[in-house]
């Protein structure tokens, strides 16, 4: 197949994957594993989550696998989210360049939701007619994701990538108290799940447009339940371009980009974020985004840095602040190396 009709046929593919997710019926609120909502990387935090289109950091492992089709040598982060009600989220990642072969990378993210204390219907107080709860310990709530990515430029402007993703939810036990005694339930599932990416970029002053599909997911029921759940599935479409280039073309100092998502979630009201990040001499970043019809979640702020590290082209540092409704800020913490 011609390398015209091939990127044609999977642009079909991606936008008829997008028009599936755009066709389902919405359920406020009725998926599963909602932590996969939740994002990922402190630069990504500082633009909005405005950024499907990003195509020279590691983390685009989790918005676009295609924004890592041009990475080069060997990278690696680290992400910690200090995310509300003293929840929090630990990510790292890792990609390699393959040569002419492409891009592969690993990924994964945990949730630590602290120490939740468990109870349980006290049996004797039951028998009596009573109802009593009884200690029983704290509820080990786990949850987990882990990836393998294969991305590839086609050509110079054009870029695919897939993901595979094992998605484990362990919600601790509980017991049912029945007449002939207990029955202790384990609330674990777990499936794979599938992100599917595409990234063009124009060549016009920086000019580039993203579209991803992420969750991707077969129905899945927790034990003793009837009614089956699918995972946050999304739809993201974007676009940025660098302001300083179209002003100023050939500008190696400064840059200024500029981006705009859209998002389409089955489960919520579709979505919008802007981001705008300002960079001198590619070492240091400023960041600002502003997300639209978020529920909890609305303007954000970033820095970033990179410097050169013994033994490695440079090290990332990124720091987000993100403003919260009903809850405190959420700060969030990115360290990458690049070999």
């Amino acid at each position: 197949m011609r390398r015209p009709a091939y990127v044609f046929t999977i642009i079909l593919l991606i936008i008829a994957s997008g028009t599936a997710a755009w066709g389902q019926t919405k359920l406020t609120a009725q998926t599963a594993m909602k932590f996969l909502s939740i994002g990922v990387g402190a630069r990504a935090a500082g633009l909005g989550y405005s950024f499907v289109t990003n195509t020279d950091d590691i983390t685009s492992l989790f918005w676009n696998p295609a924004g890592v089709a041009n990475l080069t040598g060997t990278r690696a982060c680290v992400d910690v989210n200090e995310w509300i009600s003293d929840i929090k989220q630990l990510s790292i990642a890792a990609t390699h360049h393959l040569g002419d072969m492409g891009v592969v990378g690993l990924s994964f993210t945990m949730m630590d939701y602290g120490d939740i204390p468990g109870t349980a219907i006290e049996l004797s107080a039951v028998n009596s007619g009573s109802f009593e709860y009884v200690e029983t310990g704290p509820v080990k709530v786990r949850n987990y994701v882990a990836g393998l990515t294969y991305a590839k430029a086609i050509s110079q402007e054009f870029s695919v990538g897939g993901q595979v993703k094992f998605v484990y939810s362990g919600l601790g036990t509980n017991t049912i108290i029945q007449t002939n005694g207990e029955e202790t339930i384990d609330n674990t599932v777990s499936t794979l799940a599938f992100d599917f990416g595409t990234t063009y970029r124009t060549g016009f002053h920086d000019l580039t447009f993203s579209m991803s599909l992420r969750n991707f997911s077969r129905e899945i029921r927790y034990p003793r339940m009837t009614q089956g759940f699918y995972l946050p599935l999304v739809f993201t479409l974007g676009f940025s371009i660098d302001a300083v280039n179209l002003v100023d073309p050939g500008n190696t100092v400064h840059s200024l980009v500029l981006s705009v998502n859209g998002q389409h979630p089955t489960d919520y009201l579709e979505k919008a974020s802007v981001g705008a990040e300002y960079a001198f001499n590619h070492q240091y970043f400023l960041r600002v985004g502003y997300k639209i019809n978020y529920s909890i979640e609305s303007l954000s702020f970033g820095l970033g840095a990179r410097v050169p590290f013994d033994g490695a082209e440079c090290l990332q540092f990124d720091y987000a602040y993100s403003v919260m409704q009903y809850f405190d800020g959420v700060h969030r913490i990115s360290i990458g190396l690049i070999l």
